[in-house]
């Protein structure tokens, strides 16, 4: 299995999961143009993804969505609550149902609810039925329920949000309403309790952690991997191979493709597209 980000943040979030043969694309925060010039960068045709999932509603994880399924005829795999914020798709619909789990060609998918300002944000562990390898997603949650933790046990990859520096958050630009919506208990998760959240989970098979929907304003990529990188030496974590594989991703690079075993090469291509 390898993990393809798009593109992660505010302007718009789009992963690719190769499992072989079987593609899906997590969320599609881009329009179908910008999409497609994305999956070229990283060597995918459309024709050959065989559904989206989404993770919410919001705009910058869902407002392509419709227009690219409706473009290359994929399936929308999402919650109830999520399909209940679109407009009604002219595309195959599933509904995910959290604790019961559903497959996409070779890909088994699980999800858990996570906390996020939005109808039903959910996170997602898929496991691949050749190789068994599990990638776990989760990318917008205002704190880590306990229930997420279960489900990322076991991981061979892990894309986790990485959003702010709390710090920086505070001491920034923005107006006190949106700095304490996204520090909530429904808001984004910041670098600290990210590596928390890894450090519960890491293990001798984690073989990659890559962190996404960074704030361009509130973070940086050197201070979100440190960060992680710390927190899991200081736990005793060193041993995993996970401590020398954490990497962030990217708003405007797509960066990839990334295998747990580290048979392939991490890349990032930048990318002069208009979002």
């Amino acid at each position: 299995m390898r993990v393809s980000v798009l593109g992660s943040g505010s302007r718009g979030n789009a992963i690719l999961v190769d499992a072989g043969d079987t593609r899906i694309l997590v969320d599609v925060g881009f329009g179908p143009r910008t999409l497609a010039l994305r999956l070229a960068a990283v060597g995918c045709a459309p024709e050959s993804i065989a559904g989206v999932v989404l993770t919410h509603e919001h705009v910058d994880h869902a407002q392509g969505a419709l227009q690219a399924c409706a473009k290359w005829g994929w399936p929308i795999y999402a919650t109830a609550g999520t399909l209940a914020q679109l407009p009604a798709p002219l595309v195959p619909v599933r509904t995910v149902t959290h604790g019961q789990r559903w497959s996409i060609g070779d890909l088994h998918g699980e999800s858990v609810s996570v906390p996020h300002d939005a109808t039903d944000c959910a996170a997602f562990v898929f496991e691949h039925r050749g190789s068994g390898q599990r990638l776990g997603i989760a990318l917008d949650l205002g704190h880590v329920p306990h229930s997420l933790v279960q489900l990322f046990q076991r991981l061979d990859m892990m894309v986790v949000e990485a959003n702010h520096d709390k710090a920086q958050l505070m001491a920034g630009p923005y107006p006190w309403v949106l700095k304490q919506r996204i520090a909530s208990a429904t808001g984004h998760l910041g670098n600290h309790e990210t590596a928390a959240l890894v450090s519960a989970c890491a293990h001798r098979g984690l073989g990659a952690v890559i962190l996404a929907h960074l704030s361009e304003t509130n973070n940086s990529p050197e201070l979100a991997v440190g960060t992680v990188q710390a927190v899991l030496r200081r736990h005793g974590r060193t041993g995993a191979p996970a401590v020398d594989r954490v990497r962030a991703a990217s708003q405007r690079a797509a960066l990839g493709p990334i295998s747990a075993s580290g048979a392939h090469s991490c890349r990032e291509r930048q990318l002069d597209l208009a979002l």
